[in-house]
């Protein structure tokens, strides 16, 4: 259960620097725009990715899709 404490603690921390002005200075990685996913868990899901030594965005992509 080590890994769901962790992941919700980045999303809350995400979430809080997200408010307090990273929206100026973060932008989507895909030209689509698909508003089913917040900016706030696309990042969280970015960083808990590389946090697990995932690397590029499709085995982050594919990791978040297979267990998340």
């Amino acid at each position: 259960m080590a890994w769901q404490n962790q992941l919700i603690t980045l999303y809350l921390t995400v979430c809080k620097h997200y408010q307090n002005g990273l929206w100026a200075s973060v932008q989507r990685f895909s030209p689509d725009s698909d508003l089913s996913v917040s900016d706030e868990e696309v990042i969280t899901l970015y960083l808990f990715g590389m946090m697990d030594k995932q690397r590029d965005i499709k085995s982050i992509y594919t990791q978040a899709q297979r267990y998340w």
